[in-house]
């Protein structure tokens, strides 16, 4: 095991209390230039942020370890732990040690942004720097597009799934063969070829050669066997460019009869969504008496008129009224009804009425205590119920342990959070709060993808007024609309694909 070290001198502070200090300022840049920030507190003139925030900056997949305290940042084919009140840092063997140790309180560990940006500036798939006098991180997500690729066999060909940041025209891709290569040609991409990975046993492709261009980047494979273009089909999703390449033009029947009822089984034609709260039960009431419980039935109503009219999927809703609906009740409906996508609708609250903006939570044990505040007030729900000791002690968090155990939806819902989150971050132009987890009652029991999307603050007075208004919340239902969608397409598009293959 390879051990590094940043600088000469290393003086292992002891753990101190965190003082607060400006939030560091994020600029990201891309097509067009966001700003965000990051929470940052001072030990000793040296300033941390929050490792699992700065991840979600990344768009990087997170796992805590609330045990052993420890987070496992993924960054691309990448994994960087990091340990609570510890100095040392791993990525995948290598092993950096920090001038001083992570601090730690209930938002989770903290970071020496300076000296823990040293040690993962080389693999972050874009590029990113640090002002230390203007306390200003700059994310150049455009930089680098292009990440990977993956090769997977299939009955009659290969499936080439290129690995992007972002989602490519499809004018801007060709494809085409010359003298036992396949050649993959990206307008507009960018790549390194020291770090891009190639993955995957076949029988078709020997070896990819990755060479960039001023404008463009070109993937090169080596073919094992002559190929025709009319075999090779070109598309593009989210966050894929897709080739499928077919070397077999006949199927078995019976395999043609399975991949009918796997495609029929897989495509997303009927949507569960569940307006938060209801009746008896009102939900947080926020700035001016607005009510959770309102907010959010009216932006599902609205949400699943643009479901059925534009996708033309059935669409069904826990609640369509101002009644109470129990935890268990609404899971066991959407599970009734043969869900394929379960999306939980609520308005957030804090005490602090600064607080504001949106973010998307999938199940699981919660990473800070703020989430854990925040799911335990939407599980409060249970006072309502007549038979609310069945829960029994929801600060035990066994069941929901249990439940994530036994769930095979995990990274769709994932996904799911990530495509929603994404476009109301983006349409909303508010603050993204990042894809968070938490153990949210509502969530647990549900045979599909389910996320629960927290659409603003009505505890804050300027997004209690822009949630009072029809338009906005209009807007609201438009955004979550289109992350499903795309989620939608990404999904059944591999679905099918591997039909036609």
């Amino acid at each position: 095991m390879k051990k590094r070290y940043l600088g000469l001198v290393f003086v292992l502070l002891p753990a101190v209390l965190l003082a607060a200090g400006k939030d560091v300022e994020v600029e990201i840049r891309g097509d067009f230039i966001r700003t965000s920030s990051l929470p940052a507190r001072e030990v000793r003139g040296i300033v941390f942020v929050p490792v699992a925030e700065l991840a979600d900056l990344l768009e990087a997949p997170t796992y805590y370890n609330s045990l052993a305290q420890k987070l496992v940042i993924v960054l691309g084919n990448h994994r960087v732990k990091v340990t609570a009140l510890n100095s040392f840092v791993m990525v995948d063997d290598k092993v950096f040690q920090l001038p001083l140790a992570t601090e730690f309180d209930d938002r989770g560990i903290w970071v020496p942004i300076d000296y823990f940006l040293e040690v993962i500036r080389g693999f972050t798939p874009a590029p990113l720097s640090y002002d230390r006098a203007r306390r200003k991180l700059i994310l150049h997500v455009e930089d680098m597009n292009i990440l990977g690729v993956t090769a997977e066999e299939k009955i009659n060909g290969v499936l080439l799934r290129i690995q992007t940041l972002r989602k490519f025209d499809p004018s801007n891709l060709a494809v085409r063969i010359s003298q036992g290569w396949l050649y993959v040609d990206i307008y507009g991409g960018r790549l390194d070829t020291t770090r891009i990975y190639f993955s995957g046993s076949n029988r078709l492709l020997r070896k990819m050669v990755p060479i960039q261009f001023s404008e463009s980047a070109q993937l090169s494979f080596r073919l094992a066997k002559e190929i025709r273009r009319e075999d090779i089909t070109l598309s593009a999703v989210e966050s894929e460019i897709l080739v499928s390449i077919r070397t077999k033009t006949d199927l078995p029947k019976d395999v043609l009869v399975d991949l009918e009822k796997e495609r029929r089984k897989w495509l997303i034609d009927t949507i569960i969504l569940d307006p938060g709260h209801g009746g008896k039960d009102p939900g947080t009431i926020g700035y001016g008496g607005l009510k959770e419980k309102d907010i959010v039935l009216d932006v599902a109503k609205r949400l699943k008129k643009l479901l059925e009219k534009r996708l033309g999927v059935k669409v069904l809703m826990t609640r369509e009224s101002d009644r109470f609906v129990g935890l268990r009740q609404r899971s066991a409906f959407a599970n009734k009804h043969k869900g394929k996508l379960f999306i939980s609708i609520h308005a957030n609250s804090n005490r602090n009425r600064r607080a504001y903006g949106v973010e998307t939570y999938c199940l699981g044990t919660a990473r800070t205590e703020e989430d854990r505040q925040i799911a335990e007030l939407e599980n409060s729900v249970i006072r309502y119920e007549d038979s609310w000791a069945e829960y029994g002690d929801l600060s035990n968090e066994n069941y929901i342990l249990l439940s994530l155990a036994q769930n095979s939806f995990n990274k769709e819902s994932q996904e799911l959070a990530a495509f929603i989150q994404r476009s109301i971050a983006r349409r909303l132009g508010t603050r993204s709060r990042g894809i968070k987890q938490a153990g949210f009652m509502v969530l647990v029991g549900t045979a599909m993808p389910k996320v629960l999307v927290e659409i603003g603050f009505i505890s804050n007075p300027r997004e209690a007024k822009r949630l009072r208004s029809r338009a906005y919340r209009q807007k609201i239902a438009e955004a979550i609309y289109r992350g499903i969608k795309e989620f939608k397409e990404r999904s059944e598009r591999i679905v099918l694909g591997s039909l036609r293959e």
